[in-house]
């Protein structure tokens, strides 16, 4: 296979880098067009190729440069091929009647059946197996099927794979969707899961689950008795929606990781970026490209969160336009805090979103280097928030830029300790996924780190004791102090009055032997347990048996 095919259907001769191979013939790993065979198809080769300003040299390096994007993205992906075996049973739904659609797909070999939409009281499963529950006089039944057509559809029919709008469709548009999806239904796993550092896994209490709610389909499902969360790769529409909003990085885009988008980012220093959505028609879209000026292509339009944007902004040293017609509440927040810090440091915004073709034209006459704002940082092994954080220190160096209000999609907080009764029991630390809350065994202490805080609250539903942590949620401080850890309790180790050796803090001793000691009544071996390790308190206990022992025998008992 080769690297990088060209098909040229311009009407001049390109100048291109000697490793992209101009209608050529084989197999390419990334094309520019259809019509040649590659794995990766980039429309936005050839739109840049006809809107930019760029000179005929940069034109060269630039368009070897988004050859190498898309097959670096290539390389990196982590999605999975799926395909499952489907039939040709349909169930069309419409008020005006689609006769001519249905006999359409008879004389393709499916087999329909025509329902208005008063038939129709719901409808579950997934592409090849999908159940209508259907309305009659006489009561209801189910229909099953493997694909659901439905004119004007309601918002609940189009949850599931395997059911499609065709309002606006053409008949022989339609037949050829369902050619293509039978009798093999193709699908990929477009999201990662590290359940790990999910916020919802097996935890006690329901504290997150955004990922749920951001998602348009039953592609993600919480199952509340064990707290897990349920995959239907299936019936996922690759909007990326979920892994915008999730706090931790328990949910990563497989087909762009944190790592891929970070080594891309990285070519793109010295350019703006443009980042343009799959679904975008970029063949239709006239506008100019400014010099320096290069589309930036992903395939979900929705997975961008602020770890992302920061990650462009930086390496590129440039604001970022996004073209994106209904931009995602997760992306949407990420940018507007973005903006905020940016603001503060800059003086500038830090990404122009534009709605439609004459914003996008406004935003990228607009869209310029931000001087000093370059910066390259390694991402390797990091999560979601410490990547955001070290990005963030660098941009705050030893200023204080003041405060940006948080969302709550996008949460921070600041934790705080009663020292007077934590026992340093260290189940807060437990309960802490993302290493807000670290004990440091050096000190004794319970340290915390709010710039890798989630604000999720569930250290503050696992102390064991009243009213001694509280969670604030808040804001993000620009200043050095919000990116280092700080103490919040601190307590000295309690040694044995056996051997010495030390086994608790002295207040958790102090604590138990303050409940205990008047359940002992006054049995000085019980009492005295309370005051040693394991091993001792074995040992006092045994040996306080066997003097009982000997004094019964010595008294004659």
């Amino acid at each position: 296979m080769k690297e990088f095919g060209f098909y040229n259907d311009f009407d001049e001769n390109l100048m291109l880098n000697e490793q992209i191979e101009i209608n050529g013939e084989g197999d390419y790993i990334v094309s520019n067009s259809p019509k040649l065979k590659a794995s990766v198809v980039a429309p936005e080769i050839n739109f840049y190729l006809k809107n930019t300003a760029d000179s005929v040299l940069d034109k060269a390096k630039n368009t070897l440069l988004l050859y190498e994007a898309r097959a670096s993205a290539f390389d990196l992906a982590r999605d999975i091929d799926y395909e499952k075996p489907v039939g040709k049973n349909v169930v069309i739904v419409s008020n005006g009647g689609r006769e001519n659609l249905a006999n359409l797909l008879k004389e393709k070999g499916f087999k329909t059946i025509e329902l208005t939409h008063f038939e129709i009281k719901f409808i579950y499963g997934a592409a090849g197996e999908l159940s209508v529950l259907v309305l009659r006089p006489d009561g209801e039944f189910e229909v099953d099927c493997d694909f659901f057509l439905v004119e004007n559809a309601r918002e609940y029919m189009l949850k599931q794979s395997g059911c499609y709008e065709i309002a606006g469709k053409s008949d022989e548009e339609i037949a050829a969707q369902l050619e293509a999806q039978s009798p093999k239904f193709k699908f990929k796993s477009h999201v990662h899961y590290d359940s790990t550092i999910c916020q919802y896994h097996e935890r006690r209490h329901e504290i997150c689950g955004r990922c749920v709610e951001a998602c348009p389909t039953v592609a993600i499902l919480k199952e509340d008795e064990t707290k897990h969360l349920v995959f239907s790769h299936i019936d996922c529409v690759n909007c990326g929606g979920c892994v915008s909003v999730c706090p931790s990085g328990a949910l990563d885009y497989s087909d762009m990781p944190r790592n891929s988008f970070a080594e891309i980012a990285k070519l793109y220093r010295g350019r703006i970026a443009l980042v343009v959505p799959a679904k975008a028609n970029l063949e239709n879209l006239s506008v100019n490209l400014p010099a320096n000026v290069l589309p930036f292509a992903v395939s979900g339009e929705r997975f961008l969160s602020e770890t992302h944007l920061l990650t462009l902004l930086q390496e590129s040293g440039a604001q970022v336009v996004i073209y994106e017609q209904n931009i995602g509440k997760g992306t949407k927040d990420a940018v507007d805090i973005l903006n905020q810090i940016y603001e503060l440091k800059f003086h500038e915004k830090a990404v122009l979103v534009a709605e439609n073709e004459d914003k996008l034209k406004s935003a990228l006459s607009q869209a310029k280097f931000i001087e000093g704002s370059q910066h390259s940082v390694t991402e390797y092994a990091l999560p979601k928030r410490e990547i955001f954080a070290r990005r963030l220190e660098w941009l705050v160096g030893d200023q204080n830029l003041g405060s940006v209000s948080t969302t709550e999609l996008i949460r921070y907080g600041r934790v705080e300790i009663n020292r007077d009764t934590c026992t340093l029991c260290l189940s807060c630390v437990g309960a802490c996924n993302v290493a807000a809350l670290v004990a440091d065994k050096e000190t004794n202490s319970i340290v915390f780190n709010p710039s890798v805080c989630t604000a999720c609250g569930y250290c503050e539903l696992s102390c064991a004791e009243k009213d001694t942590i509280f969670l604030r949620p808040g804001k993000i401080d620009l200043e050095p102090s919000f990116f280092t850890f700080s103490e919040l309790a601190r307590d000295e180790l309690f040694a044995c009055i056996e051997c010495g050796k030390e086994f608790a803090t002295k207040k958790a001793v102090e604590k138990i032997a303050a409940i205990m000691a008047p359940k002992f009544n006054g049995d000085k071996a019980k009492l005295k347990t309370l005051y040693c390790c394991s091993d001792c308190k074995a040992k006092v206990m045994v040996k306080a048996q066997m003097d009982q022992m000997k004094e019964e025998v010595l008294n004659g008992q």
